[in-house]
């Protein structure tokens, strides 16, 4: 019997996002009066059902195709990608958030096939600039700066 495209992969998901949820209702909490910016809680509850909502319309949309999943081994570029992110998020406190997402917007493409600089460059500035401004200046939450620390 072959399933639905995307729907193991995206129940292993789902079953992550589950349990990374639960664990946020051990973080301890400030009275909302108290906190600055945002609870501790708040954030990667946003985050853990963001990507449950997308992993849900992921399925859906396999199994509206009618496509079968094929039990082919992935690429090696997803294990790359893989790696890749792993060794970005042990990077966070070294080098911080905005260096670490500038060598990760520029690594994956180039990984994936890109090679327009032109392209690849500004999409590399822009999105560290992005995440600095929504969740540095605009929902107030202390992202570790790394060697950027003296700029702000």
């Amino acid at each position: 019997m072959r399933l639905p495209k995307d729907l193991v992969p995206g129940s292993v998901i789902l079953i992550l996002c589950a349990i990374l949820f639960f664990v946020t209702t051990t973080f301890d909490s400030d009275p909302l009066g108290a906190a600055q910016g945002m609870p501790a809680t708040h954030m990667p509850r946003l985050v853990l059902t963001v990507i449950a909502m997308l992993t849900l319309i992921m399925i859906a949309q396999g199994v509206r195709s009618g496509e079968r999943s094929a039990h082919e081994n992935p690429p090696w570029r997803m294990w790359g990608t893989a790696g890749l992110l792993a060794l970005t998020a042990i990077s966070f406190p070294i080098i911080g958030v905005p260096l670490a997402f500038f060598a990760v917007c520029i690594a994956l493409p180039l990984l994936w096939g890109a090679r327009e600089v032109k392209i690849v460059l500004p999409f590399a500035i822009a999105v560290p600039f992005a995440i600095y401004v929504v969740f540095q200046v605009l929902l107030g939450l202390r992202l570790p700066l790394g060697p950027l620390t003296v700029l702000s």
